[in-house]
């Protein structure tokens, strides 16, 4: 009862204090030119020394010294001195925030109403809660750690006692004691508690609830299910996603990764790489034999080979001259090997295809690869040059000829110079938060496009229903390569023009739902190892979509999307490329979707039009390159306009535009 009085009593102090200084006013002294505070006899109570001065709100009051402002209390005395550019109110459980300027740099910090700081002004932002309950949060500069330096959020209670060292990328949000946040170090998302505890650590690239459960996903796209406890239940990976390739903590792999060269760490197909037939002339433009690689399993077509600079171990190679040992000078010294390696399309390790290696040349989309013969097996892979070309569609033949144009002699004594990476590069893998945001990088463009193989509704697509909506021969037709294409639409005259791109990319916006997941990017397709793959136009219901195609043909009142999917030579679905509310233009055997920047071109239209044929970089005269050099086709729609979003609209452009009968020629085609 003793402390309850003693309380009461200070909260009383307190309220009269409060009370008397709404009796104060902030008086301009005339003679000094000074601010002070007069009660309602207009004496002074405090004495005019301020350079500015404000009304008290709940006890306290703002002055100004010079440029800077302080709070000071009924009495007079200073609550804060005048070393700040702005202090809020207190709120109700008795906090404030301080901001000072240093530069340009606005420094935050909290105190409470005695006028201690509870935490220092030295935050880049802070959040403070207003009630009794709740943390603060604060981005202030990390002091130890592999991170030291940099910025990141930090947990602290309402007394200023830290919860957690500043670590995290963004700041947590309590709920039932835990918190969601993501690591500024890793750049890893975990999950902390109220206590300090760490129950979920910082190893997955996003984490959601799930009713009173959560779920996870990891680097590799598994996804793990957790109990309301933060248990391991089950886990399972995504359907189709891809081991990434791992630069096992080594920063000249992870420089290596799509840097320089397009080649190094990507996912090479059975069509880009490719056996010379022969010798090539470095430093001169030469045409080359070229064969499949007869040594190389590819299963099914769906496996692939990486190219993979590893650190060079192998003791019976003494020679410092041996083409397959990259020296990394800056270093330790540590010498490298370019091994080829086989993958399944799970990113599953096969093989070791060729333990060693080093890029011989480049040229203009591609370079030449000289493996030596495997370490472990010297007969297995013979001594010969490799083919690698950037396109992955190149060609589908067991045998050609090309021109390489451009060819440059790549040095082999220097891991910089034969990968086409910077000593740069590997210094900014070389710091933890570069090589944690490297890793993800990897992990997400290894795996754009994996929401394209959830299975389209094969149920819907097998029904009555679906056969009717899909009359239209549109939806009948098997495009192929060349007959799927990148476009951009320009108004030009009566009409429009198409610009058709060579190869096929799609921009893929991927939102894995649970957890709550977003990565995008641009993927090319590959046609297949004989480029015989097919795309195939389909409808899918949708729910609330109003700007989907209406079925006004059944009059369901349901709405559809159209699916772009691609199918194995065989037949068989093997992915979704996109799905679109609808076709903007139908017109004379082609179809534009503008926001995807496709178009579907009639296989007739390709063989009037002269030279346009498959699409294969040598094979034809070009009509003309872009900014970035790409190949372009221009094709001029006359008098087309934008489809009403219905499926009978649909049908009834197909029919006019994709019936056999109907190419005769009657139509001028401008390339």
């Amino acid at each position: 009862m003793r402390l309850r009085h003693i309380i009461l009593c200070a909260l009383a102090a307190c309220v009269a204090a409060a009370a008397s200084a709404q009796d104060l006013k902030p008086v301009k002294d005339k003679q000094t030119q000074k601010y002070g505070y007069q009660n309602k006899a207009k004496a002074w109570v405090i004495e005019p020394t301020f350079d500015g001065a404000k009304r008290f709100v709940d006890g306290y009051a703002e002055v100004t010294m010079g440029d800077y402002i302080g709070l000071i209390d009924a009495n007079g005395d200073w609550v804060f001195p005048a070393e700040y550019n702005d202090i809020s109110k207190f709120y109700k459980n008795g906090l404030c925030e301080l901001m000072r300027k240093e530069g340009r740099a606005k420094l935050r910090g909290a105190g409470d109403q005695t006028g201690r700081i509870i935490i220092p002004v030295d935050c880049q932002s802070i959040n403070i809660p207003r009630k009794e309950d709740g943390f603060i949060t604060a981005k202030r500069e990390v002091q130890r750690g592999e991170i030291a330096g940099s910025f990141a959020w930090g947990v602290y209670d309402q007394r200023g006692r830290e919860i957690f060292a500043p670590q995290f990328a963004s700041a947590p949000s309590f709920r039932n004691g835990v918190s969601i946040v993501k690591s500024e170090a890793n750049g890893l998302e975990g999950v902390i508690d109220v206590n300090g505890r760490v129950p979920v650590p910082f190893e997955y690239l996003a984490i959601g609830t799930y009713g009173s459960e959560y779920v996870s996903l990891s680097p590799d796209f598994t996804q793990t299910l957790w109990d309301g406890a933060l248990r391991k239940m089950r886990a399972a990976p995504l359907p189709g996603a891809v081991k990434p390739y791992d630069p096992q903590g080594n920063a000249v792999r992870a420089a290596a990764w799509h840097s320089g060269n397009d080649c190094i760490g990507v996912r090479l197909h059975r069509n880009t790489v490719k056996a010379i037939v022969g010798n090539v002339i470095l430093s001169h433009d030469s045409r080359v034999s070229c064969e499949d690689v007869r040594e190389i399993n590819w299963g099914r077509g769906t496996r692939f080979l990486r190219l993979e600079p590893v650190p060079f171990e192998h003791e019976s190679f003494e020679d410092e001259e041996w083409f397959g040992q990259l020296n990394d000078p800056y270093d330790d010294g540590t010498k490298y090997w370019l091994q080829a390696r086989l993958y399944e399309a799970d990113g599953t390790l096969v093989e070791v295809v060729c333990d060693a290696g080093s890029v011989l040349a480049t040229f203009e989309g591609g370079l030449i690869y000289r493996p030596a013969a495997s370490l472990s097996n010297p007969d297995k892979f013979p001594l010969g040059d490799l083919l690698i070309l950037n396109d992955i569609n190149t060609t589908g033949m067991d045998r050609f000829s090309m021109l390489l144009s451009n060819v440059r002699e790549v040095p082999g004594y220097s891991v910089y110079d034969n990968l086409g990476i910077t000593r740069n590069d590997v210094l900014r893998y070389s710091k933890p938060g570069g090589y944690s945001r490297r890793l993800i990088e990897i992990a997400e463009g290894d795996n754009i496009g994996i929401t394209s193989y959830q299975l389209p509704d094969l149920t819907f697509l097998r029904s009555p229903a679906a056969r009717e909506l899909m009359r239209a021969p549109l939806f009948r037709y098997p495009y192929r390569m060349g007959e799927v294409l990148n476009c951009s639409v320009h108004f030009h005259g009566d009409g429009i023009d198409v610009e058709l791109y060579e190869n096929l990319i799609c921009r893929f916006e991927d939102h894995i739902t649970d957890p709550s997941y977003r990565m995008s990017g641009d993927e090319e397709i590959y046609w297949g190892p004989h480029n015989a793959r097919t795309v195939r136009l389909s409808v899918e219901p949708v729910t609330g979509n109003v700007l989907a195609l209406e079925d006004d043909i059944s009059k369901t009142l349901t709405h559809y999307q159209i699916v772009l999917s691609l199918y194995e030579e065989d037949g068989s679905w093997l992915r979704t490329l996109a799905r679109v509310d609808y076709a903007d233009y139908v017109q004379d055997g082609v179809i534009v979707f503008e926001r995807l920047g496709i178009a579907v071109v009639a296989p007739e239209v390709l063989r009037r039009a002269e030279r346009f044929g498959r699409f294969s970089s040598w094979s034809y005269a070009h009509s003309g390159r872009d900014a970035r050099g790409e190949v372009i086709h221009t094709l001029h729609l006359p008098g087309a306009k934008r489809l009403p979003r219905t499926l009978s609209a649909l049908e009834q452009a197909a029919k006019s535009s994709f019936g056999a009968q109907r190419f005769s020629g009657r139509r001028q085609w401008d390339f």
